[in-house]
């Protein structure tokens, strides 16, 4: 309707009609455009709340995971402490249960899932553009540049644990035993506790337990940073999330 207008108003040479509804074609275009990105604005809007809500709920059970996970390196680290200690004596002052229960830990490996499927989401959709907040984005950027870390000390202990640990524990210790508790394994009559005592003097004991010590603490330090991190995280989500409302 408006070109045929258009057409016949060029046909008369009426240059106000042409300027008229040149106008009001160029006016819808910019209505229609300006709609259509408000339009936009909305659902990204939308969508950006649902991820920081999304990335909310996943850092507090990050933060929980983090928190269970660096108290079990902790209580590693400190049962090759005990060992390394009781290696030292002329004969350890505690028991043989103890003793077998804290060489168990040569063998303890934490699993760490730091996910977060939100983020993933995110990273994964190429929406991450539509956070608008640059401190979370960085914040983001910098907890799982730490999870990167972790993920390769991680592999490298998943090493240690084939090639080292676990051929010692079988090769020198009562297996069975040390593991009863933990995996349900039945008595057997040639259980031997007091195994671990012709290894506990010797400079390869000490070696192994001096290993896993030495990993167990540089994993607990780097998942006392991730969670240092991770409560950063936290914290500004909080104060965004807040700030909308």
């Amino acid at each position: 309707m408006i070109l045929r207008r258009l057409t016949n108003a060029f046909r008369r040479q009426d240059w106000f009609t042409v300027f008229i509804e040149t106008l009001i074609v160029v006016l819808g275009v910019f209505l229609g455009l300006q709609v259509n990105n408000w339009n936009t604005t909305r659902s990204d809007s939308r969508r950006e709340m649902a991820y920081l809500n999304g990335l909310h709920d996943d850092f507090s059970q990050i933060i929980t995971e983090l928190q269970s996970d660096s108290a079990e390196y902790e209580d590693i680290a400190a049962a090759m402490t005990l060992l390394i200690d009781q290696s030292r004596k002329d004969a350890p002052d505690v028991s043989l249960e103890t003793l077998n229960t804290s060489a168990a830990k040569l063998v303890r490996m934490v699993g760490t899932p730091i996910v977060s499927d939100t983020y993933a989401n995110l990273t994964g959709s190429g929406d991450l553009a539509i956070i608008k907040n640059p401190r979370i984005k960085i914040a983001l950027a910098s907890f799982y540049g730490q999870v990167e870390v972790i993920n390769l000390v991680d592999n490298t202990h998943e090493m240690q644990l084939v090639n080292i640990f676990q051929p010692y524990i079988i090769d020198h210790l009562d297996y069975t035993l040390m593991f009863r508790d933990d995996r349900e394994l039945p008595m057997s009559p040639g259980d031997d506790p007091d195994r671990i005592l012709t290894v506990l003097t010797t400079p390869e004991f000490r070696n192994i337990a001096a290993t896993k010590w030495d990993i167990a603490t540089d994993i607990h330090n780097l998942l006392g940073t991730a969670l240092d991190e991770a409560r950063t995280v936290e914290a500004l989500l909080d104060e965004e999330l807040e700030r909308r409302q």
